[in-house]
């Protein structure tokens, strides 16, 4: 006789949980392989329970290969290896990753989330809703819904110089997503070049991929042009209007002669990364380098995570014709990594005057809140700040200091302070004497408060110095 106490299902359906019950009991030994079942009848009475119950659960048995049905002479356990039920650890899982828990984390790059439009985001996803409906559950575009690279290139044309048509824009489930399928259009035996100092991702994405790349030089006006040279590299990483993490804008001359060197040769090309473009804050933005190719060389790539929440994951890239073209031959068939209703909610949004309107008012937050963390590190009597620069554009601050402590020194004593922090040293390939001791400060998502006794956290690593 088999009973089982039916008052411990929870929420399970009686055959389930009379199918889970039978199947812990034959992978237990309890009931030893071959054992002839009770019949459904027998099973049912036992139980108290319909005998269509007793046909589920024995059915799923069946299908599972847990039991063998023989005719005229009912259920047998099937020839199954008794063993232990197997209970997942969690310890194990903690060990190999874990987020830490900072005070402030000045390392993290992030958008500030409580000033995200969230009554109007949701008044366009119920407008995209009522409008759109086979579209939605249609396979999209494999470039991304032509609504919105039109809207994309509308402001575009508005905001940054650029005159570009739809059919070149590619909409891809962020930056690191398009990189992976620019890198399988490009010429196989390209050298990628990649600005020292500059963003820790891209060489990572570069190694991952098995590719060719070299660290090239930055100076005050931009890439180093005889760097770049020495390098023999085919494909740049650039940053033009707003270099991360030193701030750099590259001045016109320099973009002309960036623009001349990827003319030279039919294979090089230019990847223009206008990341954080839009917080300039006491000036326009200056125009991007794809406004200015005539040669169509240059690939242009931004993203919305910073602009408005990375959750949303929406990037995007212009490719000359010619890539373009390769990419539509090699790329038609994957589908669109973006989900079609964020792709039409967005397009809304840029198209209503939202999207701007949004950027405006966090333009204004960021520039106040960068002020704020200048003037309380500016008062600090203990911070031996030699220089503070980084108001002017994007979402960080440089802060030079004059110590004795190396940047291993220093971050560990933030660590101690609960407060996670960066050097500019950390983003270099080749460390020079010029990159030491140089704080990089992300201050976009941290409020006064926070700030204030962060700056007091920072100076409490000097007092003993």
């Amino acid at each position: 006789m088999l009973v089982y106490d039916f008052n411990h299902k929870n929420d399970q359906k009686l055959y389930e949980y009379l199918y889970e019950c039978l199947k812990k009991d034959i992978l237990s030994g309890r009931i030893p392989t071959r054992t002839r079942l009770p019949s459904k009848r027998q099973m049912a009475k036992d139980n108290g329970i319909s005998i269509t119950t007793v046909i589920n659960a024995y059915d799923q048995l069946l299908m599972e290969g847990y039991i063998l049905s023989k005719e005229k002479k009912g259920y047998f356990v099937a020839d199954v290896k008794a063993m232990e039920e197997y209970r997942p650890k969690p310890l194990e899982f903690t060990k190999i990753y874990h987020e830490e828990n900072w005070f402030v984390d000045f390392t993290a790059n992030n958008t500030v989330y409580n000033k995200f439009p969230f009554s109007t985001w949701k008044k366009v996803i119920r407008e995209v809703l009522a409008e759109y409906e086979m579209e939605l559950i249609m396979r999209g575009n494999f470039l991304g819904e032509e609504e919105l690279r039109s809207e994309i290139a509308e402001y575009l044309y508005r905001s940054r110089g650029i005159n570009v048509s739809p059919e070149c824009i590619v909409i891809g489930a962020g930056i690191e997503y398009l990189y992976s399928r620019l890198i399988k259009i490009l010429p196989s035996h390209a050298v990628y070049a990649v600005e020292n100092p500059g963003y820790k991702k891209i060489p990572r994405i570069y190694e991952e991929n098995g590719l060719q790349w070299r660290w090239v030089e930055m100076d005050e006006n931009g890439i180093n042009m005889d760097s770049l040279k020495q390098s023999h590299a085919s494909v740049i990483h650039v940053s033009p209007e707003h270099h991360y993490p030193l701030g750099t804008v590259m001045t016109a001359i320099r973009r002309q002669e960036v623009l001349e060197w990827v003319s030279e040769r039919p294979d090089r090309y230019i990847i223009e990364d206008d990341y954080d473009c839009e917080f300039r804050y006491r000036t326009k933005s200056i125009p991007a380098l794809k406004g200015l190719d005539r040669n169509h060389r240059v690939i242009y790539m931004n993203t919305f995570n910073k602009t408005l929440a990375p959750a949303i994951r929406i990037s995007y890239m212009i490719l000359p014709e010619k890539l373009m073209e390769k990419y539509i031959q090699t790329s038609n068939f994957f589908s669109n990594t973006v989900s079609s209703l964020e792709q039409y909610a967005l397009a809304k949004f840029i198209q209503k005057g939202y999207f701007e309107r949004h950027l405006n008012r966090i333009k204004k937050y960021y520039r106040t809140e960068g002020e704020r963390l200048l003037r309380l590190i500016k008062q600090s009597r203990v911070l031996p700040v030699v220089s503070a620069t980084g108001t002017e554009n994007g979402t960080h601050l440089l802060i030079k200091l004059d110590t004795s402590l190396t940047d291993i020194e220093i971050k560990w004593a933030a660590r101690n302070q609960g407060i996670n922090i960066s050097c500019l040293s950390e983003f270099c390939g080749e460390i020079r004497p010029e990159y030491q001791h140089i704080l990089v400060i992300n201050y976009s998502d941290l409020d006064e408060n926070t700030l204030r006794e962060a700056v007091r956290r920072l100076s409490n690593i000097f007092i003993q110095w």
